[in-house]
């Protein structure tokens, strides 16, 4: 006779009280934070770029510390009130002309329309379009509107106010935390096993020479992307051409899009001076976009930091979705110090492994290597 089947036995989960009571309190904590992370996001960006820079900078004052006898603090404040010069030259140099050169290419519009009209290429589309006259009306009513448009100027100088006090921001934690540096990584190795914090130092130091060597690369690329650009405008005749070559210089930092952006406004400002010399610069400006392209920045960024093409493509579509420009701007160097980790922490996979392997080898049994001890 077959037995009856037993009884489906009924599993029953309790939950106390207090379980649920940090639950609760670890998720609303979670979600604070999150809010007060995205309130404060502005700060972050802010904190982040100084990070980055005393990273880039750091190097240099190592440099500047050992000359002038181990001073950390004097030797930070000299690198960091030689940035802030550098960036205040470079605001005099580039924002006084831009003004002028508005005005400028408004007066000069209709002189410009009449050397387009014996192009005969431009003829075509004049005859079927009524181009001339439609640039006509177009240059008038925008020559009309500029003297007006002073008003607006407030808004642009709280803009520029408000950019400078970031800046300056910036510079200040830049200068707090490239003092920090030593005591930090003091503190950190004393917290770690030997072998641990000896790793630290060398993840470290691979990390803030890889950041170095990124800027160093894009801060070379850019020179001499504005160096010619600027020696074309100069040898043109197109007027600020140092103006342009600092913009221009500026705007092939940004990734993928920069130097695109530049040699647009290249252009536009050589057409100021006159057709012929807008022709030459967008020449100029597709060679040396296609040089850059496929050798400058090859060469110097294989030299300075091993990333394969589509981590830096992939690493600069992320960085913009999160942060915009400065995201742009540095998703390569993170990706990179991202890279330099991942790669010390398999190093050390590998080192386990292979110590396991060779006592497997001698017929012995696998023991549990401790992290920072020598097998």
């Amino acid at each position: 006779m077959q037995q009856p089947p037993e009884p489906v036995r009924r599993v029953e989960m309790t939950i106390s009280t207090r379980t649920l009571l940090r639950l609760l309190l670890v998720g609303t904590g979670f979600i604070v934070l999150a809010l007060l992370l995205w309130q404060v996001r502005v700060i972050l960006e802010l904190v982040l770029i100084a990070c980055f820079l005393a990273l880039a900078l750091n190097p240099l004052v190592s440099v500047l510390e050992r000359r002038i006898g181990n001073r950390r603090g004097i030797a930070s404040v000299i690198v960091v009130l030689g940035v802030l010069l550098l960036f205040l030259l470079f605001l005099a140099a580039l924002l006084t002309p831009l003004y002028e050169e508005l005005r400028s290419f408004a007066t000069r519009a209709p002189g410009l329309i009449d050397e387009l009209r014996n192009w005969s290429v431009f003829k075509r589309f004049d005859d079927r379009y009524d181009l001339a006259t439609r640039l006509e009306e177009g240059a008038t009513q925008y020559s009309d509107r500029l003297p007006a448009q002073a008003g607006n100027l407030l808004g642009v100088a709280t803009a520029v106010v408000t950019g400078l006090g970031k800046a300056l921001t910036v510079l200040f934690m830049t200068l707090f935390l490239l003092l920090e540096i030593p005591r930090f990584l003091r503190t950190t190795t004393e917290l770690l096993r030997p072998g641990a914090a000896d790793r630290s130092l060398v993840v470290f130091d691979q990390v803030n020479g890889t950041i170095a060597r990124w800027t160093a690369g894009v801060l070379f690329i850019a020179t001499i992307a504005g160096t010619v650009t600027g020696v074309t405008a100069w040898f043109l005749g197109v007027p600020f051409a140092l103006a342009l070559a600092l913009l221009v210089g500026v705007l092939d930092l940004i990734p993928l899009v920069g130097a695109t952006i530049g040699s647009l406004i290249a252009v536009l400002v050589a057409l100021s001076h006159s057709v012929t010399a807008a022709v030459v610069m967008l020449i100029l400006a597709i060679v040396y976009q296609f040089l850059e392209n496929h050798i400058i920045q090859p060469v110097v960024m294989r030299k300075s930091i091993d990333v394969s093409p589509f981590i830096v493509l992939v690493s600069v579509l992320i960085g913009a979705s999160l942060l915009g420009i400065i995201g742009a701007l540095l998703a390569i160097p993170i990706a990179g110090s991202v890279q330099v980790v991942l790669r010390q922490v398999l190093e050390a996979r590998r080192s386990r492994v292979a110590a396991e392997r060779e006592l497997l080898d001698v017929g012995g049994q696998p023991s549990v290597i401790v992290e920072g001890e020598t097998p």
